[in-house]
């Protein structure tokens, strides 16, 4: 399918920078934006609107817009239930935007979390999150396995007292390959999903799963993500909820030669631990 995950030039990894960085920047001023009595489905709207503007042609997901409880996939959470729904907001609620755009091709999928109001538990669980983003790629420079990654993360969530709710994401995923894809004239979807690239994650996962191939695009705590970290680019987005309180993030992290680093250093959710670390 001539999907690149791998090998990408300076150029192109600067390409990927730049827009996430736009991405990142359209959720947080669409956040800043929020009012009361909004609702999902209209905020939903906006980011596609948003996003067409800035030249994306399709998404690998619709945007994802989650109020309140719903931030942390309570009870039995579906695919369906990422769809976003009439839910207005309130103050208090905590909120979460996410966006997985598509610009000629290259995939980038982003998370900002916050909180319409103040809220201690809010606070509290985006400085819990905030460990991973070095514990990660320093698992990985010590050549850990993806698995046992995604096994300690999940088990230091329940630690604290939060549920890991990356795990019902889709592929129970604490990350995922991030991709360039070809360019198509009409873009083709799938289960809300770009058609093309979902086909794309099936297909070698459940190669992966099965034994027929060693590169699964989803890190995850199954058996085929026991491996050393594959050189490319990778989306990590530990996700924890608790009483009704969700918070995630999300963003790309560069794995060459086996070792790790984040793309970026300065993205919206390093600002906004470096702000509660001094309130």
């Amino acid at each position: 399918m001539l999907i690149k995950t791998r090998r990408f030039s300076a150029r192109q990894l600067q390409r990927f920078r730049d827009l996430q960085r736009l991405s990142f920047d359209i959720l947080e001023d669409t956040a800043s934006r929020l009012r009361t009595g909004d609702t999902e489905k209209a905020i939903a709207h906006t980011l596609v609107k948003r996003y067409r503007k800035a030249g994306v042609d399709s998404f690998f997901h619709l945007p994802v817009v989650l109020f309140g409880e719903r931030t942390a996939l309570p009870g039995d959470w579906s695919l369906g239930h990422f769809f976003p729904r009439d839910r207005a907001l309130v103050e208090g609620d905590s909120v979460i935007l996410d966006a997985a755009p598509l610009f000629a091709g290259y995939m980038v999928d982003t998370s900002y979390s916050t909180c319409f109001g103040d809220k201690a538990e809010h606070d509290a669980m985006m400085r819990h999150l905030a460990q991973y983003r070095d514990s990660v790629p320093s698992a990985l420079n010590r050549s850990e396995h993806f698995q046992a990654i995604a096994d300690d993360v999940a088990h230091t969530m329940r630690a604290a007292g939060y549920e890991p709710v990356h795990t019902k994401h889709p592929g129970e995923v604490l990350g995922h390959r991030a991709i360039k894809t070809p360019r198509f004239p009409i873009p083709l979807r799938m289960q809300g999903f770009d058609a093309v690239s979902l086909s794309w994650f099936k297909l070698k996962d459940s190669l992966a799963t099965k034994g027929m191939g060693r590169r699964s695009p989803l890190w995850n705590s199954s058996k085929a993500s026991d491996h050393r970290a594959h050189d490319g680019l990778w989306l990590v987005e530990p996700h924890a909820g608790a009483d009704g309180v969700g918070a995630k993030w999300e963003e790309i992290l560069l794995v060459e030669n086996g070792q790790a680093r984040w793309l970026d250093d300065n993205p919206p959710h390093v600002r906004q631990w470096q702000a509660l670390a001094t309130a």
